[in-house]
């Protein structure tokens, strides 16, 4: 056997013992913390706090075991001069490696989202275990860390509950990678999710997540209304069965005069343009609903009837509309509508000379609102029961 064969057969056998000597840098499922959400507050001291909420092996859901009176969370704290200090501090209380892996959302407190969120933007861009498709929210009147301790009745881990109440499509919801994405784009301010602590000291405390948390810049700016979350997601673009109601008539003593509908089909269409240098826009949302409670004396089935509902829906809710912008654009002077990326795409020239002054244009900028509304279905009861009478 030649020398150069034996030394191709030395390298090759060097080369397997290589690729077969296990995982170096393995970590057992008992040394892991796995940690389902966590949260960063700033203290009235001005320190930063960093909270995880971590699943218990003994908490964690199976086909075997569920339930049960074992504690199935803990929440671990630390504090800090800066967010780095304050992680190094919690991984200093805890007997396991932290694991990102399974974190299903990250909280906001209030008074930190108030200060600026440059940290938090630096710190999570470079750490590779960071999870992108984890959900983003900001505590309203409460910490992160007050959130993250609240229980949830109908889940073992509370984390898990809030993540599908964000995944359920009838909430407003962002996920970290278009948190970010937003925080990068000029024509775009962040907004999430807010959550808040109901019923809170009583035994039925829990959370509920009807405002949003409206950014401008790095900074929390405000948060919207509960009446407005459903106009805001029918805004960005995620109209899933919304439904309206509206007084149609007066009430009395057998009707209370409202009708109420469900969207099947819904969609937004924004017109930009340019008019002596200065922008201006039409924003025409169309939707399609079915009737799903008719409380008035009106006969749907009159199409004369049906074209007046339709006409009351579409002032009704071009006005809460344009309080949704006048709330936004004026208040808190921030484009979450996307706006400013609208323009990019319809004028690219002239959003280069506007871009770096958007901040201030953008409150001032006319938009024009339009509701088209279409009743398709009024439900398997055609007419009123009182009507056979």
């Amino acid at each position: 056997m030649s020398r150069f064969v034996k030394t191709c057969r030395c390298m090759l056998l060097l080369i397997i013992l290589c690729m077969t000597t296990g995982c170096w840098d393995r970590r057992e499922m008992d040394d892991l913390a796995l940690i389902m959400g966590s949260g960063i507050d700033l203290t009235d001291s001005g320190l930063i706090e960093v909270s995880y909420q971590i699943a218990l092996p003994t908490g964690i859901p199976s086909a075997v075991k569920s339930g049960g009176s074992q504690k199935q969370v803990v929440v671990i704290s630390a504090k800090g001069n800066d967010l780095q200090e304050a992680l190094g501090r919690i991984q200093q209380q805890m007997s396991r490696y932290v694991y990102f892996g399974h974190r299903e959302v990250f909280l906001i407190g209030e008074n930190y989202a108030r200060q600026g969120l440059n940290q938090v933007q630096d710190l999570f861009t470079r750490f590779p275990e960071t999870r992108y498709n984890s959900y983003v929210l900001t505590a309203y009147g409460a910490t992160a860390k007050e959130i993250l301790s609240t229980p949830y009745p109908m889940e073992l881990i509370p984390a898990l509950a809030i993540s599908k109440i964000q995944s359920s499509r009838q909430s407003f919801s962002v996920k970290f990678d278009e948190f970010l994405e937003a925080f990068a784009s000029p024509g775009t301010s962040p907004v999430t999710a807010a959550i808040r602590i109901i019923h809170k000291g009583t035994d039925k405390e829990s959370v509920a997540i009807d405002r949003a948390a409206v950014y401008l810049g790095n900074k929390l700016s405000g948060f919207t209304q509960p009446a407005e979350l459903e106009l805001l997601r029918w805004w960005i673009g995620d109209p899933y069965r919304l439904s309206f109601t509206i007084q149609a008539e007066p009430e009395d003593k057998d009707y209370k005069g409202t009708i109420s509908v469900k969207s099947s089909e819904s969609s937004v269409h924004v017109h930009t343009r340019i008019v002596d240098d200065h922008p201006e826009a039409k924003v025409i949302f169309h939707t399609v609903v079915k009737v799903v409670s008719n409380n008035t004396r009106l006969n749907l089935d009159n199409e004369k009837n049906r074209k007046n509902i339709e006409q009351q829906f579409s002032r009704q809710l071009q006005g809460r509309f344009e309080e949704l912008l006048t709330h936004v654009q004026k208040g808190m002077k921030s484009d979450i509508f996307g706006m400013g990326e609208e323009i990019h795409i319809e004028h690219p020239y002239s959003w280069k000379k506007i871009r770096g002054s958007w901040a201030e244009i953008f409150p001032a900028m006319p938009v024009q609102v339009e509701v088209e509304f279409q009743i398709e279905q009024l439900g398997k009861t055609h007419g009123r029961a009182y009507l056979e009478k």
